[in-house]
């Protein structure tokens, strides 16, 4: 298994409950990339150097583009074998937009800067981070958060809350889930990316692990003599759960609604459970629609 690096599609700005002190707060760190970049490429969503595309500039090419990691499995791989749920979720929706799909790959901070992308997927939804910014996100197609992986053997742990005096839970340094489980005095155990946490956790070495549901997922799937449990902990945390959708920068409200139009279509046909399915990801409705 390749050492996934986090999507730059999937950060997002955090709130601390006192104020935004920077906006290269992220609520964790998805996978295998350097601390650097986490910590400026939710910046870089907001500078946006590349002029955007209207719907019928989009359609004039016959093509959109969507930004995604070149190496960060299950989210997108170059390699294409497996493509990533990303790519997989972006080219079902350019076939419903009836266009192509062009992919800028992309790795550091400063190349998703210059790349000239269309869409993102899995753009955290904050209304307050959107309304200062230009970055538009169609209506959320999945929920997500940051999980709690524990061995195939534990029992009675649902939550967070559930965890024990002196457990060791493996989290990303930095991350916000090593902020809010340290402040409860849950013995936290730092890593820099989510794949070795897994691996450390498979191994015995700890008693359980805050990484996202889709690292879980993929693990389980390509690691299936090694299970193990997945709790969606953080649908109990405000601060550790949100809904995701394509981020759009600066465009028109006509792409928008066609892209929310085409959501709408592959949600209704299991496109999208299916992608996620294939990746080991249970899809979840959005907060909105349940």
């Amino acid at each position: 298994m390749s050492r996934s690096k986090p999507s730059l599609l999937t950060f997002a700005l955090y709130r601390t409950s006192h104020k935004r002190s920077s906006p290269g707060f992220v609520r964790s760190c998805w996978g295998k990339a350097t601390c650097l970049a986490l910590l400026v490429a939710p910046a870089v969503l907001l500078q946006e150097p590349v002029a955007a595309r209207t719907l019928e500039a989009v359609r004039s090419r016959g093509v959109i583009t969507v930004c995604a990691h070149a190496n960060a499995l299950p989210f997108s791989s170059r390699k294409d074998d497996p493509p990533g749920f990303q790519i997989e979720l972006a080219r079902a929706l350019a076939q419903q937009l009836d266009l192509g799909l062009a992919v800028a790959w992309v790795v550091t901070p400063n190349q998703y800067r210059a790349a000239d992308c269309d869409i993102v997927l899995d753009t955290i939804v904050d209304p307050e981070v959107q309304a200062e910014s230009r970055l538009r996100v169609s209506k959320p197609y999945h929920h997500s958060g940051v999980a709690l992986a524990l061995p195939a053997r534990a029992a009675n742990v649902g939550s967070f809350q559930d965890l024990k005096a002196g457990e060791r839970v493996g989290v990303q340094v930095g991350s916000v889930a090593q902020m809010i489980l340290g402040q409860r005095g849950v013995q936290t155990i730092p890593f820099a990316f989510e794949d070795e946490i897994l691996e450390a956790l498979a191994a015995g070495s700890l008693d359980g692990a805050a990484v996202s549901p889709a690292t879980i997922g993929y693990f389980n799937l390509t690691h299936p003599n090694q299970n193990i449990r997945l709790v969606h902990a953080y649908e109990r945390e405000a601060d550790l759960s949100w809904d995701v959708a394509v981020g759009m920068r600066g465009s028109d409200n006509l792409l928008r609604e066609s892209v929310n139009a085409a959501l709408d279509r592959l949600l209704a046909d299991g496109t999208i459970q299916g992608i996620y399915a294939r990746y080991g990801i249970e899809h979840r409705l959005p907060t909105a629609n349940r």
